[in-house]
Order: C-alpha cells, then structure tokens, then sequence
C-alpha cells in the first residue's frame, strides 16, 4: 500500500521557519543506561556500565575488523519495540520521573541525520537516505530509527578498518556477556525538552555511584513490572511479563557522563579533524575524545582529550544551522500531531523531507503508556487531562499486569486457567499440559484456524514466546538434531520435544508479532520444512504458509523453500508423535545457515 504524503520540507523552507533565538544545549542531566546482553532472549542490564579504557603501554598490532556487528543493536535484539529499552532503564533509576515534560525521545542517530539533512557540510561523508517513525502521545513525540539493515557483515577479505579491534584491545568489559553499552540523557534544546539515547564507547576510571534500587513506593506499575521483569544478582526472578519479551537485570554501576569517551580509529596519514566529529559529540554531550591512529593496523599510544571546550565552541559557530534544525523538529513534530500522531519522515536525496502518514503499531508495549496519564497514590488514574486512549492502556496494563502476577505467584508453570467459553479450549489445555507441539496434531490444517487459537490463547494470557526472540526459538529447534559422540560412537538423540514446541512458537510470531527480522524468520522456516526427520506434515506446511503470508518472498528465498517440498507422507511413524528413532541425516546442509 502506498504511503500517503502529508507534508513535504526542503532546504528553502527552512529559511521561513521561527527559529528559536539561542540553539544552545543546556540543563543536561544522566538520566540513566543499559547493558545489551548476549542471550537466547532480549536481555538487558540496568544501569550497566561501559568498558573501562584501558590502553596498553607502547604500540600495539591488530588484526582488521570482521564479522559481524551492529548497525543498530537495539533495533536487532529487540525489533518488537527498539525504544523499550529506553524506557525500563529510565524507570528502574528513576521511577518517579515525569516523561510528560519531555517534548522529544529519540536516538542520537537521528538528530544527527536531521543535522545533516539541514546542511550536509556538517557531515564528513555523503549525505545518505535515511528513514525514521515518529509517534506523539500527548506533547511527546517518540523518533525511532528505520534502518534498512540492523546488522553488518564483514567478511574476511574486505576492509572495514579497526574500530572494533581497537575498542576490544583497548578497553576491559565491565558486565560480563556484554555487547555494547547505551546512555540516556536529558537536556533542554530550542525550546524542546529532549531524551537522547547514544551508544558509549568507554568510560575513564573516575568516581563511580554503586547502583540500588530506588523504586518509589506509590508507585504500583512500576513495582509489579519490578516483581514480574526484573532480574537482580541477588534475588533473581525467572518471571516476565506477559506484555513485554524484554528481560531487565538489574546489575552495574552508573558512570558519570563526564567520564563517558567516544573512539575513534583512523589512519596516521589521515588525521581526524575535531569538526568531523563535533556533531556526533554535540548531540550525546560527550567531553571525552581518543583519536586513535595507526600504520597498517600498529597503533601507537593513545591517549584521551578533553574536548569539551572545543564541543562548546563548535555550537557557537554553527548557531545558524542548530537554529534551523531546532525549527525542523518543531515543524515535524506538528505536522504528525495534525496527521493522527503517526508518520514516517523520509530523505530520499534531493532538497526536501517527505513526511508520510504511516499506520504502524505502537511503538512501546501497551502498559508504558499509563505512564503519559499519570498515577495516584492507590494506582488508580488520574481523571485529569486524560484521553480515551489513555485510560484505555491504563486499563490494559491493570489486567495484563494482573494475569502475570497469578502466573508468577502460581508458580510460574505454565498452570493456566482455561474457560471454556474461547475457541479451541479443549486443544489449548491439551497442548499447555502436553507441550504445544500438540497443537499441530489437534488443529485443522488451515492458517484461518490457527489465527482463531492464537487468538484465544492472548485472550487467556497465555505466554507462548517466554521471552524468546526469533533467534532464541532457532536455537531451541536446533537442539532436535541428533549429534554423533566420537566417544561413545553412538548417535545422541536431539531435544525433538524441545523443537517440535518452538516450531509452534514460530509459527505464532509469524502471525501475532511484528517482528521485522525476515531474514532471521526466513532461516528458522526453511529449517524447519527442510528436517523432515523432526517437523512433521502439519508443522511444515503451517509454518511455511505463516511465514509466506507474513513475510514478502524474495525469488532466491522461494526457491530455497522450494529444495525442500511440503508431501504428506502416509508411512508409519508420520503422525505428529513425541518419540521417534529415526537418525538425522547430514543431508540437510541447505538449511544450515549461520545464524
């Protein structure tokens, strides 16, 4: 469906917009930050910690970049909602904070790319095409970035430089299974309260404040999602609640932003000039500044700049084009409230934005919300200033949140209540009981039935997923593989329960989720309808019509489907049964593709 274009701004218009009088950041505050973690499920600690700098002595050799690394780890890990991190963090060590007096939530990423759009001299590189949603709630406008690819791969014959050779060689992890570190601030800009969010390359050993827990109690929301979502190194809980797949530890230590750097690799016989960089500092208030330089990979000592002088003199200069970017915001800002508060702003090249009106889900699950309505001490609503959709989440959240803590307190077993009044009962307390690889063989083989049980098992807030991602569940069906012990000289028999369960769960993120992933949700089908010897008839033809129905086929994707025909077969042992001794062939390289 094409998107309908409701305002278009060039260049030149920027010209007759009201600029605010002084572009100048001021009143920044850390808010809060986070940890991603390297897991089967979404995971994140809270408040984290960046690595120390830890330099070396002398020079130093490094191998080049490779591999594979983000591009955007937040919109990677967690596609469902890239910005929900954001938000847990700045609860957790803030829990009382009023996110109705802020204006504006985004990216440092975006801001730059508005920054370059309003004068691409700014920017040491070609300006490119770039895309970013924007939601308002009330007088909040959320900018979420809209990257066509979240992940990168170098290969072992290109050259991408050493970035990431360096920050390995040069720094010392902080939070053990950590994959990169983000920062949340707050400042005043333009008139505009901001919440800018910008990964941190290291912090220098300075003062640091030991994390605890502040969580204010007249605060229920928070408390329970505490009780059902959070993780502390010493008193975990295996509970998440049923309306967010994002997994909240709390664990670290919060490093002042005076003591966060930025790192910057570059050749000897290139220097790296400090307005190439300046923007990028500016947006995240960063002061701290290594440029790094290197001879064909051997770095000599680097050593850490103040530049924060040199930040504040680079706004000083360019007052012209931070006026005009304030005036941009603003006017995006009220050019989505005017079109329902949902859109798209898009560069394509050229002179001009293009801002579309675009029909997306929320960009936060539905119990964040309630915080834009405000609480009372007992936890009801506050009937002030409220709107219909306010009080609506607000409603979601109270029994969604409730649901949890009966789970939770239950046990945590999968010990559900099932009335009988929703479709397919009978077969959802069959499959909770069973597994729901019993789905599979109580359900007609039509895609139309399956949406009416997934249907029914959200309305019985049923965890289907607990907390896996598309990556988490190939990982579970992997385990259905049969593995040969040299040792043993014997086949060891897969985990076929275990995979047969998770191919349900597939099959139901390709139906209820917003996953964005497809070449992930495309690896994880074609694993499943190319291992005959673990997925059945019914699983495969249903996960692979899910999948074509959620996900836009590429020719190379169907053909590779294609290898791999969905045939009934009618010979013993066919039916969707729990145990098998039939062997794993080594036959089906196709579908193993790295993951």
């Amino acid at each position: 469906m094409e998107s309908t274009i409701i305002a278009e701004i060039s260049r030149m218009d920027l010209q007759d917009l009201s600029p605010p009088p002084v572009a100048s950041v001021t009143n920044v505050k850390h808010l809060s930050s986070y940890n991603w973690i390297e897991g089967h499920t979404s995971t994140i600690v809270v408040p984290g910690s960046p690595p120390l700098w830890s330099a070396p002595k002398g020079s130093r050799q490094l191998n080049k970049d490779s591999g594979l690394f983000y591009i955007d780890q937040n919109g990677a890990r967690h596609p469902d909602s890239p910005l929900e991190p954001l938000f847990r963090a700045l609860y957790i060590m803030n829990p009382s904070f009023d996110i109705r007096s802020v204006d504006i939530i985004t990216d440092r990423n975006n801001i730059r790319k508005l920054l370059s759009f309003v004068n691409p001299n700014l920017t040491p590189n070609q300006i490119e095409t770039f895309a970013m949603g924007i939601e308002v709630t009330r007088k909040t406008a959320i900018f979420c970035r809209e990257e066509p690819a979240t992940t990168r791969f170098i290969g072992p014959h290109e050259f991408r430089g050493y970035g990431h050779e360096f920050e390995k060689a040069y720094t010392t992890s902080q939070i053990r299974g950590s994959t990169g570190n983000h920062g949340i601030i707050s400042y005043q800009f333009g008139g505009l309260k901001f919440i800018v969010r910008h990964e941190i390359d290291a912090y220098v050993a300075a003062d640091t404040t030991s994390f605890s827990s502040n969580k204010a109690e007249d605060d229920p929301l928070s408390g329970i999602m505490g009780t059902l979502s959070l993780f502390s190194a010493s008193n975990p809980l295996e509970a998440t609640s049923t309306t967010s797949k994002l997994i909240v530890k709390e664990e670290g230590r919060m490093v002042p932003l005076e003591s966060v750097l930025e790192i910057k690799t570059r050749t000897s016989n290139k220097p790296l000039q400090i307005q190439e960089v300046a923007p990028q500092l500016w947006v995240s208030q960063t002061s701290k500044l290594v440029r790094a330089y290197h001879n064909r990979g051997r770095f000599q000592e680097p050593i850490v700049e103040d530049v924060g002088a040199h930040i504040k003199k680079w706004e000083e200069l360019n007052q012209r084009d931070l006026k005009r970017l304030a005036a941009l915001i603003g006017k995006i800002i009220t050019v989505v409230k005017t079109a329902g508060g949902n859109a798209t702003v898009r560069y394509d090249g050229g002179n001009k934005l293009v801002v579309c009106k675009a029909e997306k889900k929320k960009m936060l699950p539905n119990f964040m919300y309630s915080k834009w309505a405000g609480m009372s001490e007992s936890g009801a609503a506050l009937t002030a200033d409220h709107d219909t959709e306010a009080e609506r989440f607000i409603q979601v959240a109270d029994q969604v949140e409730t649901r949890a803590a009966e789970k939770y307190l239950a046990g945590n077993k999968g010990k559900y209540e099932i009335h009988g009044d929703v479709p397919y009962s009978d077969v959802i307390s069959f499959g909770v009981d069973n597994g729901f690889r019993q789905f599979f063989r109580r359900m007609p083989t039509q895609l139309s039935q399956y949406r009416v049980l997934c249907d029914s098992l959200d309305s019985l807030a049923i965890d289907v997923t607990e907390g896996r991602n598309i990556r988490g569940i190939m990982e579970d069906m992997r385990k259905g593989k049969g593995d040969w012990d040299p040792e043993e000289r014997r086949e060891i028999e897969g985990q076929k329960s275990l995979a047969r369960d998770s191919a349900f769960r597939l099959l139901y993120m390709f139906l209820k989720s917003d996953t964005r992933d497809s070449n992930a949700a495309y690896n994880a089908a074609l694993f499943v309808v190319s291992h005959g010897r673990i997925f059945k008839y019914k699983t495969r033809k249903m996960v692979r019509e899910a999948f074509e129905e959620r996900f836009r086929l590429s020719e190379k994707q169907r053909k590779g489907l294609d290898k791999w025909p969905v045939k009934k077969s009618f010979s013993a042992g066919s039916q969707e049964d729990d145990a098998t001794t039939e062997v794993e062939e080594d036959m089906y390289f196709d579908s193993d593709i790295s993951f």
